[in-house]
């Protein structure tokens, strides 16, 4: 017998080639030898779903003690360039101080702010050199594409005053130490693995929810202070990948009895994450997510491939590709040192079929290629 614990946690993909899903590998192994698979989840998947022949459920009523309480924040009534600490945050921010626990916020953007624009001629903050939208450093602008780095001076009309469109961690770092000035906030990300129970306000991307976790740190507020760029972000899996994400806040703060909450910050309040994780009642984002893939083809529904690498090596793997009939080929997209593509098929089978069947070496000799089949996000 077979155990897949948490079936739709991305963590059970890897991420080297060949980049198995544990999931599907347990599935092929327990076909093979006739075992017995048993996939769990809090939030089961559309593929666990069609993969089952039987699916257990817990009653509507421990289903609905297990979840937290969620703390929807309408911010479709906000100004554009207002801050996102909003007043309900705040408030929620101080009640679990008081009470001693720790305030988590998630904020999946790393550095101070993604575009800058100049607040007397509103041009957008761009690199002298290569001509980038420049990025906050600790004192200057710095260009993410060339590394050039200038003063914070307009170019346009000279200004040295801008709008921080898209804030990012670390600005959220400063802006909460503002806003709770009695609190030691700290910043956390993927590289970073601090002592996370000297600070009482941590803010970092996704990572954050693991390491409190790790860390066993006493949380009673998860603040996702941008959650429509979970919500609405282009990947095909992104309903349920943002669930996932509440789940992770869920097992910090604890069941509904408790003083734990997860507070969303969204300007599309009627989205079925939020309607589901409102109504503690996951499988509505599954019956959503099963009509849109089976209208679209996307897996399990059909097959889809990620082909990405050196934009020569695409390019030719693309052409190599189209020569499959069952293939469909969407790209290369392509920038200056990469490119992508999406293959899809009318199965995954098929999809697996073709791609047996075309040789890639001369693709390859080009440059790095890799092939990715159902890849996470895309």
């Amino acid at each position: 017998a077979i155990v897949v614990l948490d079936e739709g946690d991305e963590a059970l993909k890897e991420e080297r080639a060949p980049a198995w899903h544990a999931r599907e590998l347990a599935r092929e192994r327990t076909r093979r030898t006739g075992a017995r698979l048993t996939m769990v989840s809090p939030t089961p998947t559309v593929d666990a779903e069609i993969a089952a022949s039987a699916v257990a459920r817990p009653s509507r009523a421990t289903e609905r003690r297990g979840w937290p309480r969620l703390a929807v924040i309408d911010r479709r009534e906000a100004a554009p360039g207002r801050s996102l600490l909003s007043d309900e945050l705040a408030g929620h921010a101080h009640t679990a101080l008081e009470r001693g626990a720790h305030v988590v916020c998630v904020l999946n953007r790393k550095g101070r702010a993604r575009h800058l624009t100049c607040r007397n001629c509103g041009h957008v903050a761009q690199c002298e050199v290569c001509g980038a939208a420049v990025v906050e450093g600790e004192d200057d602008l710095v260009c993410p594409r060339c590394g050039a780095v200038r003063p914070p001076v307009c170019l346009n009309c000279h200004g040295t005053r801008f709008v921080r469109r898209r804030p990012g961690v670390s600005r959220m770092r400063d802006e909460l130490a503002a806003l709770l000035p009695r609190a030691t906030v700290a910043e956390v990300t993927g590289g970073s693995a601090p002592d996370l129970a000297a600070a009482q306000v941590l803010v970092g991307t996704e990572s954050v929810l693991h390491q409190a976790r790790a860390q066993r740190v006493r949380v009673e507020l998860v603040a996702f202070l941008e959650f429509d760029q979970e919500l609405l972000a282009a990947r095909f899996r992104a309903a349920e990948q943002a669930l996932w994400l509440l789940v992770r806040a869920a097992r910090l703060v604890g069941p509904r009895d408790g003083p734990g909450v997860v507070l969303v910050q969204t300007r599309v309040p009627e989205h079925e994450v939020i309607v589901a994780a409102r109504s503690a009642d996951p499988i509505m984002v599954a019956g959503s997510e099963r009509a849109r893939r089976e209208a679209l083809r996307f897996p399990p529904f059909g097959g889809l491939a990620e082909v990405s690498g050196e934009p020569a090596a695409v390019e030719a793997a693309c052409a190599a590709l189209r020569t499959a009939p069952p293939l469909t080929v969407s790209g290369p997209s392509t920038s200056a040192r990469s490119a992508f593509a999406l293959v899809q098929a009318p199965s995954a089978d098929a999809l697996a079929d073709a791609f047996a069947s075309i040789d890639l070496t001369a693709a390859r000799a080009q440059g790095r290629l890799r092939v990715e089949v159902e890849p996470s996000r895309i």
